[in-house]
């Protein structure tokens, strides 16, 4: 079955090997049937390629019926606007999501509650409607129940650790020579999965990786569990327009509702029929959303015209924000000002395969605390890095030994 599932998602086996930690030799001896695939691989396999494999590790599958139970994830792939690079970096956020979620259940980390609330959305939400009108109210429900609502401000701030406390996964890497924008997957085996949303970080900035993650939770509540993942790129697939509609709404009503942007706009003493400039990118600083989602917001709430909007799209305030907010720093500028902001800078990419991965800074330093504390062995660690056991030692030392 691995080999006809593989062939049908376009998945090349030893490629697959190589950004799993495989030993190609090894890889192609599980294809081969000659030897059995451990448990623990089973699950890795199953969790990236998107499908459980246990039902077909013992029998012959035909290429047909690989076909018929390829995970729809891989369908996606099939665009003219796709690189081929699109289909290994999606492997490796996957593979990322499975080591975050394993690394929670290791160290006793692992919350639950999105469930209860994902499920009472999706029961409270008509879906006779309207998907823009299904977006609005599922982000009120979302922004009520998790407190997100109390003050009428920007939530970016405080976005994504209310996110993990509920049990999301949340994973922002940059990924530069990939279209992917962002992703939305589901971790784990039954009923223990969890819900995990990815941002690409390359070339966007804090406040539009906001809007991203609200939009692959989105996702989360209404498509990824039936769909097995959405893939959201530069570039999208207008045959998913309703879907998109509802998350693009989601998004909007998650970060600036009518009732912030108003509120902020007070605050600051914004004329919105003499707006400027400056009064633009302290809005944009306030509420933790690009100019051109808070545009929107502003338009749709009746507070600016359409002459208003297009005017005021072609405005150029990045300085202007830079100097309301830290957040539109660039990566350079920000560690400057903090010396100490990224200790693992330069500890955080991956060698097992000729693409790399960087991940995130908080996952690095949790993988390297749970093995500096004994909960998981050195092995362990540098596979859950994705690098080698030497590299690991050169980067995080060798004060554990294996036992």
């Amino acid at each position: 079955m691995l080999r006809e599932l593989l062939a049908h998602t376009g998945l090349e086996p030893n490629k697959t090997a190589a950004l799993l930690g495989i030993s190609p030799e090894l890889f192609q001896e599980w294809i081969a049937d000659q030897r059995e695939i451990p448990f623990s691989i089973r699950n890795l396999l199953s969790n990236v390629v998107g499908l459980d494999l246990e039902p077909y590790l013992h029998r012959k599958v035909s290429v047909n019926e690989a076909a018929s139970v390829a995970p729809a994830i891989w369908y996606k792939f099939r665009g003219e606007q796709l690189v081929p690079e699109d289909r290994e970096f999606v492997l490796l956020v996957r593979r990322l999501g499975y080591s975050v979620n394993e690394l929670e259940e290791l160290t006793g980390a692992k919350a639950v509650g999105w469930r209860a609330l994902f499920q009472s959305i999706r029961q409270q939400i008509d879906i006779q409607a309207p998907p823009r009108l299904q977006g609005l109210e599922a982000a009120n429900m979302l922004r009520e129940s998790r407190g997100l609502g109390v003050g009428a401000v920007g939530i970016g701030e405080a976005l994504r650790g209310n996110l993990r406390a509920m049990g999301v996964l949340v994973i922002e890497s940059p990924i530069p020579k990939s279209k992917l924008e962002g992703c939305c997957f589901y971790v784990g085996s039954r009923p223990s999965e969890r819900p995990c949303v990815f941002a690409n970080s390359h070339s966007t900035t804090w406040f539009r990786r906001n809007e991203i993650l609200c939009h692959e939770i989105a996702h989360a509540i209404f498509d990824a569990d039936s769909a097995g993942a959405t893939l959201d790129f530069y570039s999208r697939d207008p045959s998913g327009a309703l879907i998109e509609e509802r998350a693009d709404a989601f998004a909007q009503q998650m970060l600036v509702p009518r009732q912030v942007i108003q509120h902020i706009a007070q605050r600051n003493g914004v004329k919105w029929n003499d707006i400027s400039a400056a009064q633009l990118g302290r809005l944009v600083a306030d509420t933790h959303a690009e100019k051109r989602l808070v545009l929107r917001s502003a338009l749709e709430g009746g507070f600016v015209s359409r002459p208003q909007f297009d005017s005021l799209m072609e405005l150029d305030i990045s300085d202007i924000v830079r100097k309301y907010s830290e957040h539109a720093l660039s990566a350079d500028e920000y560690i400057r000002i903090h010396c100490d902001a990224d200790e693992w800078r330069g500890k955080r990419q991956t060698n097992l395969c000729s693409t790399s991965l960087r991940l995130p800074s908080a996952y690095v330093n949790a993988v390297v605390t749970a093995f500096r504390s004994s909960e998981i062995s050195r092995g362990k660690a540098a596979e859950m890095l994705m690098v080698d056991d030497d590299t690991f030692r050169e980067r995080f030392g060798s004060d554990q030994e294996e036992e």
